[in-house]
């Protein structure tokens, strides 16, 4: 569900980390993972993309894909369960890339980017994927754009639109908190718990209370 804009992609940097075994992405799902099979039903699990997938996006989206998306996405063993806070459930490429096109499509039916005023309206951008998804329809977005945001995981609201304040930097960041809650019982989130005076609690928190055992509750 998106087109993209900005590419660069070097085979060398995806052969740099086509060995995941040993990655952060990799420790902390195994982390995550454990903690399901031990707490939690076993769940079906999210398909794989292989490099040469994850390339062939990169080049048909004209979009950069950061090192720990294409190595989330290439983990052979993710459960597509609910067990992200706020209720989300990773998904797939495919379905990302569906998804995509579908709010791409929502957002110029839309119309104009800018308001009167020369304001810029909330709209979901060709730079924007999704990688997980709620029952209610919400996503959870990877930012793709240059610049500071760059990798960082947004919750997209699919009624109200708009980015807010990013929830992690990036999904390497988002899976060593995710374990790291689950192990200790405390919350994710930690930063996101402080209201900040111009965005107030992150929607993710206001949802779902950012608590460690509110993740895949009832199914232990």
């Amino acid at each position: 569900m998106h087109r993209a804009g900005g590419a660069f992609r070097v085979r060398a940097l995806w052969s740099g980390v086509a060995s995941i075994d040993h990655s952060r992405v990799r420790q902390s799902w195994d982390r995550i993972g454990l903690w399901l099979r031990t707490h939690v039903r076993q769940a079906p699990l999210r398909p794989a993309a292989d490099a040469g997938r994850l390339d062939a996006v990169e080049a048909a989206q004209a979009v950069t894909l950061p090192a720990d998306v294409k190595e989330w996405w290439a983990l052979a063993d993710v459960s597509a369960d609910f067990w992200i806070p706020g209720d989300f459930a990773p998904v797939a490429l495919e379905e990302a890339l569906d998804t995509r096109e579908i709010w791409l499509l929502v957002a110029e039916e839309e119309g104009p980017l800018f308001d009167q005023n020369g304001e810029p309206e909330p709209r979901f951008l060709p730079e924007f994927i999704p990688i997980a998804m709620s029952p209610g329809g919400d996503g959870l977005i990877v930012d793709l754009r240059p610049g500071g945001a760059n990798g960082a995981v947004f919750l997209w609201d699919h009624e109200r639109w708009g980015l807010g304040v990013p929830l992690w930097d990036s999904i390497d960041s988002m899976l060593q908190d995710i374990a790291a809650a689950l192990e200790s019982q405390t919350p994710v989130l930690r930063r996101a718990l402080t209201p900040n005076p111009g965005h107030g609690l992150c929607g993710l928190c206001q949802r779902s209370g950012c608590v460690a055992e509110g993740v895949l509750e009832g199914d232990r």
